[in-house]
């Protein structure tokens, strides 16, 4: 359960605000919606409480474990799979489960495998919403625009 003001994080949307828990009737069954607002594209959302689909909603990472974070960032590589469908397999379950560590160290590994290779735009864009991903959590963390996140993570790619 969570409450108006508490940071979350959605696989699909990012970081965000519960703004508000309203009751609204639709399709003449009055329901509890969550009415979130994330900072990627400021999108507003209305989730149903007491539905399985809020199940996908985190509380965003604590300040004190962002160090945690950043050092996954920086350590030592793990090697992707050398086919695009078999990272393109774990990519996509790493986006759907939304774990900003996990987040982290595959920001790590492609932009590892970038290093060695010339990534294809579509590879390129996925580092990109990973990047978009994490850069909102830490911003919602932090209170710093996306763009400050961003500037972190790199930063930290590069130590």
């Amino acid at each position: 359960m969570f409450n108006i003001g508490d940071k979350i994080y959605h696989p699909k949307f990012g970081a965000g605000t519960v703004v508000n828990i309203e009751e609204r009737e639709i399709l003449k069954e009055i329901k509890r919606y969550y009415m979130i607002k994330f900072i990627i594209d400021e999108i507003e959302i209305m989730l149903p409480v007491d539905d399985n689909s809020h199940r996908k909603i985190r509380r965003v990472i604590e300040k004190e474990k962002l160090e945690q974070l950043f050092k996954k960032i920086s350590e030592s590589p793990s090697s992707l799979p050398t086919k695009w469908i078999d990272r393109l397999k774990i990519y996509e379950s790493i986006f759907s489960k939304g774990s900003a560590y996990e987040i982290a160290e595959i920001i790590r590994d492609i932009n590892f495998l970038s290093s060695k290779k010339q990534l294809s735009k579509s590879e390129e864009k996925v580092l990109e919403n990973f990047i978009l991903f994490l850069s909102s959590e830490i911003s919602i963390v932090l209170d710093v625009s996306i763009e400050e996140a961003k500037q972190k993570i790199i930063n930290n790619l590069l130590s």
